[in-house]
This record gives C-alpha cells, sequence and structure tokens, in this order.
C-alpha cells in the first residue's frame, strides 16, 4: 500500500510528466488495440468464408494402365471402350463418410441408353444409333446432385432418389408429358441388358440451355434420366458398376488437407485404382486478401510492441537519472531497490490503465479507417475473375479419336460437348467480406491489450531502471552532490 500511495502521490505531483506518459501510452495502446482488432476481424472473416464456400475433394477411377483394374476392349469397328473392373461403390463412399468434418457427398455417372420413350431430338446430328440415345445418370441422390444443387432442375413432384430405392427413376416433366407418364409409371432402358425402372420423381428444368446453342440429344436437359445403383446394375448384369467419381463436401476447407490424408489411410479401399484430388481454389482465391491483412497487421502488433518498449524505456530511462536524488534519499530511509522499482512500475501502470481505457475509444475510430485503407491499397487489388476449370483425364496415346468410355466424366464424350453442368459457387459474400471488414472492439481484445501493455511496461521499465540500480548507495550519494 505504501508504494502505491508513493506512485499516486508522485503522479498527481508531476502533472507533466504523467500526461506526457499518458499520451505515449495512449498512442501505443491505440495502434495495437487496432491492430488486434483488425487482426480478430480478418480471423472471423476467413471463418464465415470456410463456412459460407466450404471445399470439395474427389474420389475418382484411375483410367490409366497404372490401375490394375483398368480395361480396354475393342468394339470391333474401330472405336474402344475403357472402363475400370473396380469402381467407386457406396460401401467406398460409406467408409468415408465416417471421417470427422466430411459434409455431405455426390457421385454420378453416366450411361448411353436406349429406351421406349419418345425423346427430345437435339440440333447437331451424329453417327448411328447416338441419335436415338438418352442418358441415364446413375446417382447416388439427386437431391444432392450437381443439377439439382446447381439450380437447373428441381423436383417438381414426387421424391428424391436417396439410395435406398431399388429400380429407381427421375425423369423431366417435358419427358412425362411428351409420353403421358405420372408417379408411379415403369420405362424400360437397354444397354447391355433390358432394366425397367419405376418413375418416383419428375423434375422441370429452371435453366434451360441457351437459344441456339448446339446440344446433341443424349445432353439435353429434357432427356435427362436419373437412376440408382440397382438400376445400373441391371442394365449391365454381372459386370462391375459404380461411380466413375465422388465429389466430398467438407465443413472446413482448412481442414481439407488433413481428411484426404486420412481418406488416403483407409485401408478397407484399393488406391492403386483411385485418385484423390482436392477442389478449395475458390476457397483461396477468395481468402488471399483476409490472410495478406491477418500477416500484415500481425507484423505492425509486433512492429508497434517493439517501437513502444524502446520509447518507454528511453523515456523512463530519461526520468530515472531526474531521479537520483529520489533514489538515494529512498534508499537512506531503508526503502529497498525492489521497492524503489515496484513504486516506478505502479506509477507507470496508473498512468497505463487509464491511457489503455481511453484507447477503446481511439481505436473505434481508427479500426475501420485503417482496414479500409490496408484494404483499397495493399489487397483488394489483387483480386481476379476467378474460374474453375474442368475436371478431365488422359487417355493413352494410341487408341485412336473414335474412344467411347462406359463410366467417365462428360469431358471425354466424342462430341467433345460438356454437359454436366458444374455447381455454381457464389463467392459475393466472400468479396463483400474482403472489401469491407467489420472492425470492433471487444472485451477479448481490450484483455489482450492489458496483458500486453503491462509486460511491455514492466520490461520498459526494468531496462530503465537498470542503470540506477546497478549503483551502490555510496555513488548515489555521490552523484547527489
Amino acid at each position: 500500500m505504501r508504494i502505491i500511495k508513493r506512485a499516486y502521490l508522485y503522479v498527481t505531483r508531476k502533472k507533466g510528466k504523467s500526461i506526457l506518459l499518458f499520451f505515449i501510452l495512449l498512442i501505443m495502446a491505440t495502434f495495437v488495440l487496432t491492430g488486434l482488432s483488425t487482426q480478430k476481424a480478418s480471423q472471423e472473416a476467413q471463418k464465415n468464408l470456410r463456412e459460407a464456400l466450404g471445399g470439395e475433394f474427389y474420389v475418382s477411377v484411375e483410367l490409366s494402365e497404372s490401375n490394375p483394374y483398368f480395361r480396354v476392349v475393342d468394339d470391333g469397328e474401330g472405336a474402344l471402350d475403357l472402363y475400370t473392373e473396380l469402381p467407386v461403390t457406396q460401401d467406398m463412399i460409406n467408409a468415408i463418410m465416417e471421417i470427422s468434418g466430411i459434409e455431405k457427398y455426390d457421385a454420378s455417372a453416366q450411361t448411353l441408353v436406349s429406351t421406349n420413350l419418345t425423346i427430345f431430338p437435339g440440333n447437331v446430328p451424329l453417327k448411328g444409333e447416338l441419335n436415338n440415345k438418352v442418358y441415364a445418370r446413375t446417382v447416388a441422390g439427386t437431391e444432392n446432385n450437381s443439377f439439382f444443387q446447381s439450380g437447373i432442375m428441381e423436383l417438381a413432384e414426387g421424391k428424391h432418389i436417396t439410395g435406398n430405392e431399388s429400380n429407381a427413376a427421375v425423369i423431366s416433366r417435358d419427358m412425362a408429358d411428351q409420353n403421358n407418364l405420372r408417379i408411379g409409371d415403369s420405362i424400360s432402358l437397354q444397354a447391355d441388358e433390358e432394366a425397367e425402372v419405376k418413375i418416383i420423381g419428375i423434375y422441370e428444368i429452371r435453366k434451360p440451355d441457351p437459344a441456339f446453342t448446339s446440344v446433341v440429344t443424349y445432353e439435353k436437359l429434357e432427356n435427362q434420366i436419373f437412376i440408382d445403383t440397382s438400376a445400373l446394375q441391371s442394365l449391365f448384369g454381372d459386370m462391375p458398376v459404380g461411380f466413375y467419381e465422388a465429389a466430398f463436401s467438407v465443413y472446413d476447407p482448412a481442414q481439407l488437407d488433413n481428411i484426404m490424408s486420412e481418406v488416403k489411410g483407409l485401408s478397407a479401399i484399393d488406391w492403386r485404382a483411385f485418385e484423390v484430388a482436392a477442389d478449395n481454389q475458390t476457397y483461396l482465391d477468395a481468402a488471399a486478401p483476409l490472410q495478406k491483412l491477418q500477416a500484415l497487421m500481425s507484423s505492425i502488433i509486433w512492429v508497434v510492441i517493439l517501437v513502444s518498449a524502446v520509447i518507454l524505456s528511453l523515456v523512463l530511462a530519461m526520468w530515472g537519472r531526474s531521479r537520483i536524488h529520489e533514489t538515494g534519499v529512498f534508499l537512506s530511509l531503508g526503502v529497498g531497490k525492489a521497492g524503489i522499482i515496484g513504486q516506478y512500475l505502479a506509477e507507470v501502470v496508473m498512468i497505463a490503465v487509464l491511457a489503455f481505457g481511453c484507447s477503446y475509444f481511439t481505436s473505434n475510430m481508427a479500426a475501420g479507417r485503417i482496414a479500409d485503407g490496408l484494404m483499397q491499397k495493399g489487397i483488394s487489388g489483387d483480386n481476379e475473375e476467378q474460374t474453375k476449370e474442368d475436371i478431365d483425364f488422359d487417355v493413352k496415346e494410341g487408341y485412336g479419336d473414335d474412344v467411347v468410355v462406359s463410366i467417365k466424366d462428360d469431358s471425354v464424350l466424342p462430341s467433345g460437348q460438356d454437359a454436366a453442368p458444374e455447381v455454381e459457387v457464389s463467392i459475393d459474400g466472400a468479396e463483400a467480406d474482403t472489401e469491407q471488414i467489420s472492425v470492433t472492439i471487444g472485451p477479448y481484445n481490450m484483455l489482450r491489450l492489458y496483458f500486453i501493455g503491462i509486460t511491455v511496461i514492466i520490461l520498459s521499465v526494468g531496462v530503465s531502471s537498470l542503470p540506477v540500480m546497478r549503483l551502490k548507495p555510496r555513488e548515489i550519494l555521490s552523484k547527489m552532490s
């Protein structure tokens, strides 16, 4: 209590020095608190961005000779059929879904089939029977399928395929009206075998193909028939069937690498037949400005802390030399060096408590402007137009141009068209977060400020007091004279 009382008397008596020290500490606290708040805001924005955009990884069939299950069959007419004896199965998907952090999945495969239905012809003529074929799209579930997730299609009647059905189908409203079909009716599909599938749902097209677009018959949206895996098995008899690719969505794209490592560690999956690829580029591109801002704020905070410590140490050192007489008096009265340093520390802490409290208001005024200025000058200029590259795979040279793949991505179809839609990911929210960050001063930031500030003060008082405290009492008395 005596130390605090002496410190209070000194602070109130030396008003000029106290005011100067107050403003030094206020400036230091304002910069530190502004940096802490902006850094915290960028962290929250990144968290919100991860939740909004998420991330994906793909498990797909390796269509190359490194896959021991990869097969090539010549149909005798110059075309080759590439397929795998070990596709992505539902059991594989279930095993992967048990890994923590995965939100949902989508798996699909498309097969050209003939049907007993009247279909809608495309405007691009093809050779042979291709003009009379449609896509049977095998899905793990239609609700998470990219056609429905992107808003191109919407279930209008009946129910989605969930994977629990047997020989089920979902068709378009146009095809149903054209053929007088309703929920519960059956249709016939032919591939290697013939299969009867029951209509359980009817979808409507919300985003039709643009006018005058070149579209082959089996790619027209009206002709797409979604089926379950049991229907696909019925179409190919004993041939192994499944998915060419399964897409898995994760909650936090920052954990994507860890999740993929766990997936690759699943011993129940023969990874010679599959490859795993990440798709979090949208998140990385959108989060880059926030990460730069966070790194910049960390650097600024450290610079401010170091500069503040140096300035505070110099100021207190100069004041310490001017208080040699006072120090000598304390020593002569029996006050130890620890008590004297404690008084010096208490004096600065008293002023700091008030300065740090006032910095709440100054930082609130400065934080938003500083963050906006940083974003405009150093970060927002880095934003570029985002595009997603099409996923494809290379077919070994020498197979020829007329290659047909049974379970494959649309990017390798003979027509060269990409019919399967990519899920549109809107990053409007991400752009808003990176261009305008809401910086607020919270209790957590104030606690961090007091911790950092008191630590700097202790170090500064210790450094500034060291030259005087190293003097012996006789040396101090000689300097007093």
